[in-house]
């Protein structure tokens, strides 16, 4: 008679060979095919692993996220890879907290701003052309609440730990952009830049702008984070701070030359106001980034005045300042030179046009497309999605009334994002400096753009997410500094 700890064993070796020869029968069906076998195995792993940890569903959708537009090019799939990880993580996290009992939906300092904006363009639908044009783009701003909850009550580690994936996934765009600008050395040939054996970085977003803007969300919390653990009083005896610092000094760095070879110019000027914020906010006395900043502005002045930047980088950066003013184009004969420039001012006055006729209210939340051929210039008919302005974007959707709240909500995010700053110490003062920084680069950039593609407002849900994270954080640490 066997013993139970022999049928034990015989139990796990039976079930050892059974899962063996399951597999060897998987191969011969599969054709010895590799990938599709990895395909099968990771499938069922992610999802485990999401089970376990929701929030890696999150930081899977931040890694693959910027991959959309190159997923909807080639299978054109009905939810691209990063939707479904933070659907996934969403609905781990709500089936982990009614297991445990532990279902908290905690609140932040700038969610009052959100719901009233939220609220307000769910209710412009009401008078929208197309609600299928505008729900989806409401169910996108609906998620930054819910991203923000999942972020919130994650545990510290894992909420730097979704810092780290959305660095690890700016790194990555960027070494895909480089290669794809210097080393690759081809491309679309209207990406090709003039009189330069290169071409425009554009990684997988498919465009250069949305990738330019991605880098530049990532430079200055990537630096700002970094110089702070590298050089901090308080860690330099920690070797993973130091080594921590400097990778992620590493990524700021690489995104920086990703942001340059993207050649967009909306970017450059972001990038360069970027720059000052965090050379103001980044040291330790306030007086000594003023100088600092005033003199690289000066400097910058100089070089400008003396023709000493180089010439298509110069020609780059005034056509940018020339589509700050809004003309009529109308008459304007367009070549290759001002295709770009005149093409976008052409959907600037198309949205002007919208204000003018629905100046309060606006023509719907998300229905800037739809509404686009009443406005439309007779040599523009094709509507781009959006603007290529935010503000005049939201000011032709949802009217003065909706632009307003959507400044107030931005107002909110950056008074709590400099009372971060002003609390926090260390390397939390870092990136906190380098949120703010990154705001300034959103904000100067969509003069010319929409960021809000690609799910990159997951990338900016989780900087305001962590906005709250260093408040609260400052908060504790001052009540043991008290007690």
């Amino acid at each position: 008679m066997q013993t139970p700890q022999r049928r034990s064993l015989q139990f796990r070796r039976e079930t050892f060979w059974g899962l063996m020869a399951l597999g060897a029968g998987a191969l011969t069906l599969l054709g010895q095919d590799l990938r599709i076998l990895a395909g099968v195995l990771l499938v069922p792993l992610l999802l485990i692993g999401i089970l376990r940890v929701p929030e890696a569903g999150l930081g899977l959708a931040l890694i693959t996220g910027p991959f959309a537009p190159l997923e909807n090019e080639i299978v054109r799939p009905p939810l691209n890879s990063a939707q479904i990880f933070l659907g996934l993580a969403l609905l781990a996290w709500a089936w982990r907290g009614l297991a445990r009992r532990e279902l908290r939906i905690p609140s932040w300092g700038w969610g009052w701003a959100y719901g009233l904006y939220l609220g307000y363009a769910l209710l412009s639908l009401l008078w929208a052309a197309s609600w299928e044009e505008g729900l989806p783009e409401w169910i996108k701003w609906a998620q930054v609440g819910l991203v923000v909850v999942l972020v919130r009550t994650a545990p510290p580690p894992v909420q730097r730990g979704l810092l780290g994936a959305a660095l690890l996934s700016g790194a990555l765009q960027a070494g895909i952009g480089l290669w794809q600008a210097v080393l690759r050395g081809t491309g679309p040939e209207h990406f090709r830049l003039p009189g330069l054996p290169f071409y425009r970085a554009y990684g997988t977003f498919q465009q250069p702008n949305p990738f330019a803007g991605m880098m530049g969300l990532i430079v200055p919390v990537a630096l700002g984070l970094g110089w702070s653990l590298w050089r901090g009083p308080k860690v330099q005896r920690l070797g993973w701070a130091q080594a921590a610092g400097l990778g992620a000094l590493g990524v700021g760095g690489l995104a920086l030359l990703g942001l340059l070879a993207s050649w967009s110019r909306g970017a450059w000027l972001g990038a360069g106001v970027a720059g000052l914020v965090l050379l103001l906010l980044l040291p330790a006395r306030a007086r000594h980034g003023l100088a600092v900043a005033s003199f690289l502005a000066l400097l910058g002045a100089l070089a400008w005045a003396a023709g000493v930047i180089p010439a298509p980088i110069q020609a780059r950066l005034a056509g940018a300042l020339e589509e700050i003013r809004v003309m009529d184009v109308r008459g304007v004969e367009v070549n290759p030179a001002n295709f770009a420039v005149i093409e976008r001012l052409a959907h600037w006055q198309a949205a002007i046009g919208m204000i003018q006729e629905h100046p309060w209210l606006g023509v719907g939340f998300g229905n800037y497309a739809a509404a686009y051929p009443a406005y439309a210039l007779i040599r523009w008919p094709n509507p781009l999605g959006h603007a290529h302005n935010i503000y005049l974007n939201a000011a032709a959707e949802t009217g003065i009334v909706g632009l307003a709240l959507y400044l107030l909500l931005w107002a909110a995010i950056g008074a709590r994002t400099w009372a971060a700053w002003r609390r926090s110490v260390g390397w939390r003062r870092g990136l906190a400096a380098g949120l703010m920084a990154a705001w300034a680069h959103l904000h100067i950039h969509h003069f010319f753009d929409n960021l809000y593609v690609a799910n990159l407002p997951l990338l900016l849900t989780l900087y305001g997410a962590w906005v709250e994270i260093l408040l609260s954080e400052g908060k504790i640490e001052k009540r043991s500094e008290t007690s």
